[in-house]
């Protein structure tokens, strides 16, 4: 036998169960949610401003532990000055330090970007000498956090990084020229470019400076090679430059110095090989 002895909760649920506009109560409420799902606007991050950046300053030759105390230090202490800062968060690497700054959420982002490089530049009478003109690059929450990202790789054994690169760059092209495509950056690319590998005992043979190798390969590019600080087995010093020669061959004949009368090539003081960019390498 049955209890028909109900709580309130069990009465209000037996009147729901039994009414006839429970059922269309019911249809009503599933439609509102699908127009709601289907025509509310929608964004990732909604109605969050976020502002941030980061501060980049190169150093050519100097050390970790250098960039630390003379550039990244000193420009955290600057950078805590400005109204609004919530974190900042530093990398100390060979020959170049990056701060970056995280501002409270809901700082401005226009006046935020503004006021860290005013900061920077109305300090720039204390960057060390040696120190190269910072890099102000402004951080988008829209732009710079990826919605997917994509790994590639090569079954095919003999297809080498640097053509990787090349096939992946090409694919990127056309993604980018897609429509609601805002930005694509590719991490951990290989790219062309010969190698130099410069040996120090050589170039105290040869009476060369790093210095006149460094004037030699400028003409040979746009823009001066890239030197590594650290040195390979304490011999070599490594060089990257873009491929402006058809061959190796052609670099190596490029005159460095003369000494004792005769033309120093480059082949005479360094190994130079074809490869990928080994100066950016991680």
């Amino acid at each position: 036998m049955t209890n028909q002895n109900h709580n309130i909760a069990g009465k209000l649920a037996s009147t729901f169960i039994n009414h006839p506009l429970t059922f269309i109560l019911g249809i009503f409420i599933l439609a509102l949610g699908y127009m709601s799902l289907e025509f509310m606007p929608r964004e990732e991050n909604p109605q969050i401003k976020v502002a941030g950046g980061a501060v980049i300053v190169p150093m050519p030759g100097a050390k970790a532990d250098e960039i630390q105390k003379i550039i990244i230090e000193p420009l955290e202490q600057k950078i805590r000055q400005i109204k609004g800062v919530e974190n900042i968060f530093s990398i100390a690497k060979d020959s170049v330090g990056i701060v970056q700054v995280q501002y409270l959420i809901g700082q401005d982002k226009g006046a935020s970007d503004l006021k860290l490089y005013d900061q920077v530049m109305k300090n720039m009478d204390q960057m060390p000498k040696n120190a190269m003109q910072p890099i102000i690059k402004t951080m988008d929450i829209d732009v710079d956090i990826p919605v997917a990202s994509v790994a590639f790789y090569s079954k095919d054994k003999n297809l080498s990084e640097v053509e990787l690169y090349k096939k992946v760059n090409r694919l990127a092209y056309h993604i980018n020229k897609m429509d609601d495509v805002a930005q694509i950056d590719l991490k951990g690319e290989k790219k062309e470019q010969y190698n130099i590998l410069i040996d120090s005992k050589k170039l105290s043979q040869k009476k060369v400076t790093l210095g006149q190798v460094a004037v030699a390969l400028k003409g040979l590019t746009f823009e001066l090679p890239d030197i590594k600080a650290d040195k390979i087995d304490g011999e070599f010093v490594v060089f990257g430059i873009d491929n402006a020669l058809q061959t190796s061959q052609d670099l190596g004949n490029v005159i460095v110095d003369r000494y004792v009368g005769r033309p120093v090539l480059l082949k005479d003081i360094a190994t130079i090989t074809k490869g990928y960019d080994i100066q950016h390498e991680q």
